[in-house]
């Protein structure tokens, strides 16, 4: 009979290598990290070797149990926080957040940002109330490490870029909350960014700048949402490597859009309080394969003499389509089904091979224009529609049946009823 070998306060895991201690450890909070160090002298430094810092200051404290941070809970986890970041400095960080819109003192903070720096941070991500960054955070811009970089702030703060600025290997920029003290600013941040990629603009408030030019030799994606822009406000886009596009926000009073002739798919939300003519901003993505439109983003969709509001709506769809000759997919409501060119546009005979429509009600006018589609789309694969709110399958199938016996011009349409 074989001898049982007893296992008893046989410590297995300790005997693992680093790397896989280390992967461990990442699923921990910075609190329990910390309290892996008292385990025995192999754990005791093994913190220090975390490539991934996550800080939730107000998060950590409440799950804690804390309803109101005192000061000495504030004091406790700052500490931690020097402990893991500063005090024992033996790796490379990879990824650094912190979100702490709490207490402390700025000088301390501007110690942990330059210790991340100092440590070739690659991923940085950071939630502050503006008190605890100065306008021009030096040791931010001597950063040649970083690829990502997020600054989530609130409206009165204000990002000073100084010119000389470089981030070689800056790929992604996520900036909400954050403004610009002037026009150059822009500047210098786009131009210092050599490899800029991903660009993302939320919440951002234009009154210190008279033109928002985003000039990028190689961004491929930009992310405009929710700006708060003043009357005379000019928006430049020049991006010839631009392949993606969300704009969610009020018109404003003037653009400029070159070079986007390698846009891929463009997602328009536009409203427009200013009542401006916002024909110029189509025209610049003229060439866009794939478009997902708002009801109002229609609306502006106009000619230079400003027509009224209710003939804006009535003929966007229509003059729309006859502006995007290389469309090849379209997305919009059904309520924008108010006048369709009699003559079909370009792109219907030859381009446009999928359309969705949402919203859609089996009302005689709607499906009369979505046999329009059907008639005209010569090139047309697909044609996706999803109806209103709470439609039943009775309903859903009778528009099925009026569709499919109705005559299309393409031979590989399928239609998709939701």
């Amino acid at each position: 009979m074989a001898k049982q070998v007893k296992m008893e306060n046989v410590d297995r895991i300790s005997g693992l290598h680093d790397s896989i201690l280390i992967h461990i450890l990442s699923f921990l909070s910075a609190k329990q990290v910390i309290r892996t160090s008292i385990l025995s002298t192999r754990w005791r430094y093994l913190f220090a070797l975390l490539p991934n810092l996550h800080f939730d200051f107000e998060g950590d404290l409440w799950r804690r149990g804390y309803t109101s941070y005192r000061h000495i809970d504030i004091y406790s986890y700052a500490s931690l926080v020097d402990k893991m970041l500063i005090t024992h400095n033996m790796t490379n960080i990879d990824k650094f957040r912190l979100k702490c819109r709490t207490m402390i003192d700025p000088d301390r903070f501007h110690a942990w940002i330059s210790a991340a720096v100092h440590r070739g941070v690659k991923h940085l991500d950071l939630n502050i109330s503006p008190g605890k960054f100065t306008t021009r955070p030096a040791v931010l811009f001597t950063c040649r490490t970083l690829v990502t970089l997020k600054l989530c702030m609130e409206f009165d703060f204000v990002l000073d870029v100084p010119k000389g600025a470089h981030f070689p290997n800056l790929k992604t920029i996520h900036l909400e909350e954050v403004n610009f003290s002037n026009d150059d600013s822009v500047k210098s941040l786009l131009s210092g960014c050599t490899s800029l990629e991903d660009l993302v603009i939320e919440k951002f408030l234009m009154s210190n700048i008279s033109n928002f030019n985003i000039s990028h030799p190689f961004l491929k994606r930009l992310t405009l949402l929710y700006t708060y822009q003043s009357d005379y406000g000019w928006i430049t886009i020049d991006a010839p490597n631009l392949v993606y596009l969300e704009y969610d926000d009020e018109l404003v009073a003037g653009y400029s859009l070159q070079n986007l002739q390698s846009l891929v798919k463009a997602d328009i939300d536009i409203s427009n309080s200013l009542q401006v003519d916002g024909s110029t901003f189509f025209r610049g993505i003229c060439n866009v394969r794939s478009l997902i439109l708002s009801d109002t983003s229609l609306e502006i969709h106009c000619s230079n003499d400003l027509r009224p509001y209710y003939d804006q709506w009535e003929k966007g769809l229509e003059t729309l389509l006859s502006s995007l000759p290389e469309l090849e997919k379209l997305e919009f409501n059904q309520e924008a089904l108010i006048s369709l060119p009699e003559k079909a546009p370009s792109c219907f005979l030859s381009k446009l091979k999928s359309i969705k429509i949402s919203d859609f009600t089996d009302e005689r006018d709607c499906i009369g224009k979505a046999k329009y589609f059907l008639k005209n789309g010569r090139a047309l694969e697909k044609l996706t529609i999803r109806t209103a709110l709470r439609y039943s399958g009775e309903r859903k199938s009778k528009i099925s049946k009026v569709l499919s016996a109705s005559p299309w011009e393409s031979k590989h349409l399928c239609i998709f009823i939701f």
